[in-house]
């Protein structure tokens, strides 16, 4: 890459983790909970921690490799060096776009979902809207995008403390619901596990948001 090319530094340390944190949240609270729990019932905890087990050794990985390859193709750049074939670096690259899409129209439809609900107006046209809303952001600059993303994950958490506040006597039941919680009793239990698992995993995705804008952090 010349020096012509070169992204703008903007980010710094904490504007991006509430970039990756706001992700996880919006996908994996607002949006995903509830399909979870339809697939593993009361062991919907456990299939986060399953989700967030994988998570986590994907993100160590990444944690590595982000620091040698500090480019915005994230894990296209990371097959290409360790592969070093076209053909399997492009079909990365394609299927990051298309994770891209998908998860940008699942956590645009969780929001409008939302917000019909307290607004009553077309879905259709409220999703056009918020989509033309956000690519125009995103066209004005990475610093400004961001800085607006982490002051929405500071409203997801404060919605997360007024839940938290009003549910919390529930969290005492907790100890001695745990067998329910964590302890799968039949295949059929343990299959809807995985099958959450593989669901949640989608929520942890933040990370994989935080490598693709490497190239636009002050010290990656």
């Amino acid at each position: 890459m010349t020096d012509t090319n070169i992204l703008a530094r903007k980010i710094n340390q904490p504007l991006l983790i509430f970039y990756g944190l706001g992700t996880i949240l919006g996908a994996g609270i607002y949006v995903l909970i509830g399909k979870v729990a339809g697939i593993a019932g009361l062991l919907a905890p456990l299939s986060f921690v399953v989700a967030a087990l994988i998570a986590w050794l994907t993100a160590k990985s990444y944690g590595t490799l982000v620091v040698l390859f500090p480019k915005s193709a994230g894990e296209a750049i990371y097959i290409e060096h360790g592969f070093q074939k076209s053909w399997l670096t492009i079909t990365v690259g394609l299927l990051i776009v298309l994770t891209g899409i998908v998860s940008a129209a699942t956590l645009l439809n969780g929001f409008v979902g939302y917000f019909i609900l307290l607004v009553p107006t077309n879905e259709t046209l409220t999703m056009v809207g918020v989509l033309v809303l956000l690519t125009a952001l995103a066209v004005w600059g990475i610093a400004e995008s961001i800085t607006l993303a982490a002051l929405i994950t500071f409203v997801e958490i404060f919605g997360l403390i007024i839940v938290l506040y009003f549910c919390g006597e529930s969290l005492t039941l907790v100890p001695e619901k745990a067998s329910q919680l964590f302890i799968p009793n039949s295949f059929v239990e343990l299959s809807g596990v995985f099958s959450g698992a593989f669901l949640a995993f989608y929520a942890f995705i933040g990370f994989e948001d935080m490598v693709n804008v490497v190239e636009e952090v002050k010290k990656p």
